[in-house]
């Protein structure tokens, strides 16, 4: 007989959230825009004209055309503005929202 594994509701939906973090991304425009709309690029803008910040976090804000979720670059910028999981979260939902 087969052996059947429940899962919770909570661990089926922390499961189902960290694959969508796995798998979501926004282009550099939504990225920028919702980081506008909710008040970061100032800050965002300050980082990369901070000669402490990695020459390789600011080629990647420059270059990249798309930004997911649980990129380096995303995760060193969200822990330069102390941004929770749950606004990184937020932030990637807005910016998904907007349209060039």
């Amino acid at each position: 007989m087969a052996q059947v594994n429940w899962r919770t509701s909570e661990e089926v939906a922390a499961e189902a959230l960290a694959s969508w973090r796995e798998s979501v991304s926004v282009s550099a425009f939504q990225a920028q825009q919702a980081l506008d709309e909710l008040g970061y690029i100032e800050q965002v803008e300050a980082i990369m004209t901070d000669p402490a910040t990695p020459a390789k976090t600011k080629r990647a804000w420059k270059l990249a055309q798309e930004f997911r979720r649980m990129s380096p670059t995303v995760l060193e910028l969200a822990g330069a503005l102390g941004l929770s999981e749950v606004e990184i979260d937020a932030l990637f939902q807005h910016a998904l929202t907007i349209e060039a």
